[in-house]
């Protein structure tokens, strides 16, 4: 009983608010999983790995992993790039792999990225993972829902070493999940299909000093109904080693997270949200783990980190 409960609350919070792509606290040190203009946005070949656990007191929370690695191929001014990331929600379970391509066009002192992106989505829905009360409810004739579907992304990003704006639309074409369910004696129609997300970026570094660089930055998420939802950060950051920062998610919470570059190259960050809304005072605190490494194939300077 506990647990059809929370698989309904949860879900229903979802639908509310339409998203269905995975949630990033630490969006700002990798935007490659939701803009395929990134690829190539830095002097390297860079891989970020991000694990994230969300309201950590509910039994079948989300928690999401994405692995993602890009790259610029300067004689041809073109990005390349990709990554696989999983999600689990209760008994929903989401995996997908991406390929994005990027063409870079330098203009005044920055660089301007036009990029596509295509996948394929797994969609895996095990109804025995759900304890219903009705045993003749229609969900319960079903072991699992698994459906495999091509995804489409596109986006522009614009970079120089101290700004930073992109604009990026995923779920392009909208594939159909479900559509129809029917049983001898019920027939039951829902439509659950990939919405189209719409996320905008921008940030901006400033230099108080050599060893002091503030550096604001947001996220505007549109997930096809309701209003926009927007988290708002500020990051501090010291003799370029440390980053600390704070963010304010819109109709949610907190968010404060903190990033150290090991070295020139590798660097591991982590945030904790604390939700004040309905949902975020019931499920506690979501933690957010971030790894990544560049690899210098070109032996020249990593871009400077005021703007990430």
């Amino acid at each position: 009983m506990k647990k059809i409960i929370l698989f309904v609350f949860l879900v229903a919070v979802f639908i509310t608010k339409a998203q269905q792509d995975p949630q990033y606290s630490m969006y700002m040190f990798n935007q490659q999983a939701i803009n395929p203009a990134y690829a190539g946005s830095k002097d390297a070949i860079s891989t970020t790995l991000i694990a994230r656990n969300q309201w950590t007191t509910f039994i079948g929370s989300p928690k999401t992993s994405v692995l993602s690695i890009h790259a610029p191929i300067r004689k041809k001014f073109i990005g390349l790039g990709g990554y696989v990331y999983a999600e689990t929600l209760g008994p929903k379970k989401t995996t997908g792999a991406y390929g994005t391509y990027c063409y870079r066009k330098a203009i005044g002192n920055g660089n301007l990225a036009i990029g596509i992106g295509t996948g394929i989505l797994n969609y895996n829905f095990n109804w025995n993972a759900i304890n219903f009360k009705d045993q003749g409810d229609i969900n319960s004739y079903y072991q699992t829902n698994n459906k495999t579907v091509f995804d489409f992304t596109a986006g522009v990003y614009y970079h120089d070493n101290s700004f930073y704006a992109g604009l990026s639309m995923t779920h392009l074409n909208g594939a159909v999940l479900f559509e129809h369910i029917s049983t001898d004696s019920t027939d039951f129609f829902a439509d659950y299909r990939l919405k189209r997300h719409v996320f905008f970026t921008i940030g901006k570094g400033f230099k108080v000093n050599q060893d002091l660089i503030i550096n604001p930055s947001a996220v505007v998420k549109y997930y096809g109904t309701n209003l926009p939802s927007a988290d708002l950060n500020i990051n501090f950051n010291i003799k370029k080693k440390v980053w600390a920062g704070i963010s304010y998610r819109f109709s949610y919470g907190m968010v404060i997270l903190t990033q150290y570059n090991v070295t020139d190259h590798f660097k591991i960050g982590y945030s904790i949200d604390a939700g004040r809304n309905r949902i975020g005072r019931a499920g506690g605190l979501s933690h957010e783990i971030l790894i990544g490494y560049n690899f210098d194939i070109y032996h020249s300077k990593i871009i400077s980190p005021r703007f990430l």
